[in-house]
């Protein structure tokens, strides 16, 4: 996606006097579209992730794939118990040859009102791809802000590099774009955890030892932190030599355990005085 730079004016974050990190969960089904048919194995690991962020007291936010409102309640109330936000991350979760955004969104914000009783005001399309046309849709149902821009770029995925990194409000459609966090300008390597895990060690150090932007917004999924059988099922085969060995790095790895970079992640945060919030907290601040 390519915007003028007419068409958006970075976001003012002059109310955020500290340094900001927001948590993002993408609650979807096993490895987004990888899998032939659904899995939902990762829902069964909610419980330990409640755990995990009620020790240690702090804040997440849930972009909820809207088809689980439905079919998994009860998982998906387990994360009452925590300070946490709920938006909306599409209903199905498709691939973006697949995607029919205009049924995601209306049938998601369904599901969505019909669990909470209101409409969310966030939103994050799958796999970080989104559109103008896209946003033309969110407008219309009255969304505040997206999640879904990866300011990077990824083989036949996307090319953002000329993206803004900061958040930035789009003027046609009257909604705040939150980016995920990229470490500068210059290198364009997202802060998330799937890409801690695959660059490893040298790239953890990085994270500890150069400064990084005020605001991160940080994503992961269940299947990010805990090793499922579900990722035996991946068809592999079907993927470029590329994406098979990134693959079999960040899912299939059984000595990489993604609960201890989390863990390890959110200390360093603390080290470097980061205050921790929930991203409607950020956008509810930048509205102002």
């Amino acid at each position: 996606m390519v915007l003028s730079k007419e068409k958006y004016t970075i976001v003012g974050l002059h109310n955020l006097k500290e340094k900001v990190a927001c948590l993002t969960l993408d609650v979807e089904q096993d490895y987004g579209d990888l899998l032939r048919e659904p899995s939902y194995e990762g829902l069964g690991y909610i419980s330990d992730l409640v755990d995990f962020f009620k020790e240690r007291d702090i804040p997440l936010t849930c972009f909820v794939q809207g088809s689980l409102f439905e079919t998994h309640p009860a998982e998906i109330k387990k994360l009452f118990a925590l300070d946490a936000e709920f938006e909306l991350h599409a209903y199905s979760h498709p691939s973006p040859e697949q995607i029919n955004t205009e049924f995601e969104v209306e049938r998601g914000e369904d599901a969505y009102k019909k669990f909470f009783g209101k409409k969310p005001v966030g939103y994050r399309s799958p796999l970080g791809v989104i559109s103008e046309s896209d946003y033309a849709i969110l407008a219309s149902h009255g969304f505040g802000f997206d999640s879904s821009v990866f300011p990077s770029i990824r083989p036949n995925a996307f090319n953002n590099l000329r993206l803004p990194i900061k958040p930035y409000f789009l003027d046609h459609f009257q909604i705040v774009e939150f980016p995920f966090t990229v470490f500068s300008n210059v290198i364009r390597v997202p802060i998330a955890l799937s890409y801690i895990k695959l660059l490893g060690k040298p790239y953890f150090y990085s994270l500890r030892t150069f400064p990084l932007p005020s605001l991160i917004v940080f994503d992961f999924h269940l299947h990010d932190l805990f090793r499922l059988s579900s990722a035996n099922k991946i068809p592999l085969e079907k993927f470029s030599f590329f994406y098979r060995r990134v693959f079999k790095r960040i899912y299939c790895g059984e000595k990489v355990n993604g609960m201890h970079i989390l863990d390890e992640f959110i200390t360093v945060l603390k080290k470097k005085n980061y205050t921790f919030l929930k991203l409607i907290d950020v956008y509810e601040a930048a509205s102002r």
